[in-house]
């Protein structure tokens, strides 16, 4: 499965249990995904605001300091 439909399913499934859920536990771990699959579509469509940058920069870096990502790739184009 390539990223990008990945990131589509994903952001589907926490959205819609947004929708089915009434635990605020719930809602809020469902949204913080939420986010995160918003930002990377928005990175992988060429819409990205500086905040999508800003998390992903600072996600890749932290993948790459603790060399789960090579230092001169990123962790959603591999």
């Amino acid at each position: 499965m390539d990223i990008k439909k990945y990131t589509d399913e994903n952001l589907h499934k926490y959205a819609q249990r947004i929708a089915d859920e009434t635990s605020q536990k719930v809602d809020e771990h469902s949204l913080g995904k939420v986010q995160f699959y918003m930002a990377l579509r928005r990175i992988l469509d060429g819409n990205a605001n500086y905040q999508d940058i800003g998390l992903m920069d600072a996600i890749n870096d932290t993948l790459q300091d603790l060399g789960i990502v090579e230092s001169q790739k990123t962790f959603y184009k591999l």
